[in-house]
């Protein structure tokens, strides 16, 4: 409720001010779009992480895992990754196994951050090849067909630790094309995270505290 009545008094404070001052100050709202042209005009940090997620395939637990590589402005991020998965499924006797691999570019917008807390979206959008195999079948030849995966949603992280926090994300992901076929589903995220950028600032201040200067 607090949050509610936070606005009407900012407006009712306004409009005394108003009746006082014949030339009130003019104020521009904030919108996504100025946010994101200020934070391309800084200068980006380059950066290469593992980009591995839970997920579900014909309703069975999978690993997605992922290597993506990119730059970051610090409000706003882009990637490009490659991504993989196997699955095994028995049907009518028969022994398939279905691979996942696709290369993606990763969009995030950082919500919101604190020190101790932050809040990520994010947009993907790839392409790649479903290969399916038929192990215990040999007369049904391999399949290869093309898919389009689209995955959104959000992650965040709590830092419990100055080097060391858990995380966790939500979002769901949307395969297009044949070969999309059993990889539409849910993803999520749970595990520890780490912040190597502060252990290097530290580890910096306290160079150029004995008189190197780290880059």
């Amino acid at each position: 409720m607090l949050l509610g009545l936070m606005p009407v008094f900012a407006m009712a404070q306004t409009d005394d001010e108003d009746l006082g001052n014949p030339n009130p100050t003019d104020t521009v709202a904030w919108n996504l779009k100025d946010s994101i042209l200020m934070a391309l005009a800084s200068v980006p940090s380059y950066s290469m992480w593992f980009d591995s997620r839970n997920s579900f395939i014909s309703a069975d637990p999978v690993n997605v895992f992922g290597l993506r590589y990119g730059l970051s402005w610090g409000k706003i991020s882009a990637y490009t990754g490659y991504y993989f998965t196997t699955y095994n499924q028995g049907i009518a006797g028969d022994s398939i196994r279905y691979k996942f691999n696709y290369l993606s570019s990763t969009y995030e917008y950082r919500l919101y951050k604190t020190h101790r807390f932050s809040l990520t979206g994010f947009a993907q959008l790839g392409g790649g090849i479903r290969t399916v195999n038929h192990l215990t079948n040999n007369n049904i030849a391999n399949k290869q067909q093309f898919f389009m995966p689209v995955e959104f949603g959000a992650y965040g992280s709590v830092r419990f630790l100055r080097y060391l926090g858990v995380g966790g994300g939500l979002g769901t992901r949307i395969a297009l094309f044949p070969g999309g076929r059993n990889f539409s589903g849910p993803i999520y995220y749970l595990g520890f995270t780490a912040f190597p950028w502060t252990f290097y600032e530290d580890v910096r201040r306290k160079a150029k505290k004995h008189g190197m200067n780290l880059p």
